[in-house]
């Protein structure tokens, strides 16, 4: 699996429960923020003192409340192409600023942008919607009014990757809103809640997952609700794989399933609690990959 040790961070400029995403992200708390601010700067230290190398850009307003969450609008390729994505709500459509968009696209060959298929409602949020095998050139999507099938389509033809899609549900049977709070991809193994996936479904992902040669590490819906399913491998500067999560993964996890993931990756996490209950994402969603 390619990794990358760069990453781009967004500052919580207006971090606020988000009622427009709040309709179909059954994540999202309503809490006060007290200590954003600090979590954001401590997993940021978090992440440094392990080798990684952070671009971090600073909104100019408080008008998107998701701003932290770059992920979703955004995404990069090893082969140097930046993907602009469809977002479904309008003020996370406005985190699309055209003087961020001009300080990625810099270091890119070429510019993909996605952004119009928001007007068909076809939507598309990124690594969110996306878990994706650069190396293998092959994605995971879990199918949601956020990740639409023909979304999918039209980027498996721009990218050239192969897209395996499936549906998949919470424990209340309500659809789970992105890939990226169920799934994980990592070198030697994937994270995954296999009992949100629908029946059928469940072997042909199952099969897909381990013809790539990874072992599973199946989570539960209560793991899943506390973020298990939102990390990130990445390497740093000494070469090391790493898996990013939030201390809330870290201790749901069990010593079992952290044994298996130490095995081939040394972990990384800091505590997200706020962000995590307010934003309704985690480690992963903080961090948009630069390849």
């Amino acid at each position: 699996m390619i990794l990358t040790k760069k990453i781009l961070m967004i500052e919580p400029v207006g971090f606020r429960f988000n009622e427009e995403t709040a309709a179909d992200n059954v994540f999202q708390q309503r809490s006060d923020s007290k200590s954003i601010k600090s979590e954001f700067e401590n997993f940021q230290l978090v992440l440094s003192q392990a080798g990684i190398e952070i671009t971090t850009l600073h909104p100019s307003d408080s008008q998107t409340p998701d701003a932290v969450f770059p992920n979703n609008w955004f995404s990069t390729f090893p082969d140097k192409s930046l993907f602009i994505y469809p977002m479904k709500t309008s003020n996370r459509r406005s985190e699309k600023r055209s003087s961020f968009i001009k300080s990625i696209e810099k270091n890119y060959s070429s510019t993909i942008d996605l952004s119009y298929l928001e007007k068909e409602n076809s939507i598309l949020e990124g690594t969110g919607s996306l878990i994706i095998d650069h190396q293998l050139k092959v994605a995971f999507a879990s199918l949601s009014e956020r990740t639409n099938k023909e979304a999918i389509k039209i980027w498996s033809e721009k990218s050239s990757y192969r897209c395996v899609s499936f549906h998949s549900s919470d424990q209340s049977g309500e659809p789970i809103y992105h890939t990226n709070v169920m799934m994980t991809l990592a070198a030697d193994f994937a994270i995954i809640c296999m009992e949100g996936i629908l029946n059928d479904e469940r072997a042909f992902v199952k099969k897909e997952i381990e013809q790539s040669g990874r072992t599973i590490i199946d989570i539960s819906f209560a793991q899943m609700n506390n973020m298990c399913g939102n990390c990130l491998a990445l390497t740093n500067d000494k070469n090391e794989k790493l898996l990013i999560m939030s201390e809330r993964a870290f201790y749901h996890f069990t010593k079992e399933q952290r044994a298996e993931i130490e095995r081939t990756c040394r972990i990384i996490s800091s505590p997200l609690t706020e962000i995590e209950n307010i934003g309704g994402g985690s480690a992963r969603c903080m961090i948009a990959e630069l390849f």
